[in-house]
């Protein structure tokens, strides 16, 4: 029995949150004494994890009001961290995401402790701030591994971990979380449905596959969109909805935690028209249910999983007349979206489970 501690900033929502509890879940499943610790509350927690996996939550979440103040509150939290990471008397730490590793790297400075730290998107496009930055630069060569996605991604990566391994492993087809119900969806069944997936922000490209759906939905008059997902673009996703006279041909359903039974059933392709990606489990998820996918080919992840014109489209990035004929094609062709489909739905075995913790395992040196 391995003794694990998963660490994250919260569990309220977001790829790498769910991938987090379902790591810990796992492994906990697996015979492991598992904690998974995050900065949030535990009341504050929408992703469901495994009874079996302590749950430390040190609420410590709170805006700051200014630099200093920021700054005061980043040195508790490596301090609560480090405190909370030593009680668990984890031999092996996994944190993800890129702030959080850098909190995470300087909790365990001075202490036996030595994580392993993932990034979980294409550092090209990261969001974290100069000074994050800096202190990335200057603490990754500090962890026992950095783990990316794409090899694309750990070319960039190895100059800043230095004498840090850094270590390729994609993300993998989740089976079906038992503690997670599937979630309902109010769509005409005698419609057809376009389904994407994702956080309403600028990196998803909503507003860019709104575009590129206006330019062909007078084309295929029996054909709706339905974006699932929630966030701080929603009202300009909804004005724009609005002066594409789209109302009532495209659908913000919101947020819903598990939407794959409900699209695999209602839904037949897929788009995912995001600026820049990590890995993007959405596309993986949607593949595995069976739907057709569209992707922009952004710099990482994608082109790893889609094999153009043999289980999906590849469009250039951010070309949205491109995006719209592609669309147009398998919206308009059943037996070449039924055939891009039916090899979707092999990312199941390209990108099972098992094979992602046989490498995590390895990794960890955990038998």
């Amino acid at each position: 029995m391995a003794r694990i501690a998963v660490v994250i900033h919260s569990l309220t929502g977001g790829g790498s949150e769910h991938v987090a509890a379902r790591m810990a879940s796992w492994w906990a499943g697996h015979g492991h004494e598992v904690s998974l610790l995050t900065l949030d509350s535990v009341e504050n927690d929408a992703i469901p994890v495994s009874s079996e996996v302590r749950r430390i939550g040190l609420g410590l979440m709170s805006d700051s009001a200014g630099l200093l103040s920021a700054l005061l509150a980043n040195r508790r939290r490596v301090r609560e961290l480090r405190r909370a990471l030593l009680k668990t008397n984890a031999e092996h730490i996994v944190s993800l995401t890129d702030r959080m590793n850098v909190v995470t790297l300087l909790a365990c400075r001075g202490t036996r402790l030595q994580p392993v730290v993932c990034e979980r998107t294409d550092p090209r496009h990261s969001l974290m701030g100069r000074s994050w930055k800096w202190l990335r630069d200057r603490t990754y060569s500090r962890a026992k591994a950095v783990v990316v996605q794409t090899a694309a991604v750990r070319e960039l990566v190895v100059p800043v971990a230095r004498k840090a391994p850094v270590e390729v492993i994609p993300n993998c087809v989740w089976p079906a979380d038992e503690g997670c119900s599937p979630g309902r969806l109010e769509l005409a069944a005698d419609r057809h449905w376009l389904a994407t997936v994702g956080r309403f922000d600028e990196q998803k490209g909503f507003d860019l596959l709104l575009d590129a759906f206006a330019l062909i939905a007078d084309r295929h008059p029996d054909w709706n969109l339905v974006v699932v997902g929630d966030g701080p673009q929603r009202g300009e996703l909804e004005s724009q909805i609005a002066a594409h006279r789209l109302t009532g041909r495209v659908i913000l359903a919101g947020w819903i935690e598990n939407p794959w039974p409900a699209l695999s059933e209602l839904a037949d392709a897929y788009a995912l028209p995001s600026r820049c990606e990590g890995f993007p489990n959405a596309l993986l998820e949607a593949m595995a249910a069976g739907l057709c996918p569209v992707a922009f080919d952004c710099q990482s992840g994608p082109a790893e999983i889609i094999r153009d014109g043999e289980n999906g489209l590849l469009v250039p990035n951010g070309n949205v007349t491109a995006l719209a004929e592609s669309l147009s094609r398998i919206l308009g062709d059943d037996a070449l979206r039924s055939r891009l489909a039916s090899e979707a739905r092999k990312v199941r075995e390209r990108f099972s489970v098992e094979r992602y913790f046989e490498q995590w395992n390895e990794l960890l040196g955990i038998p």
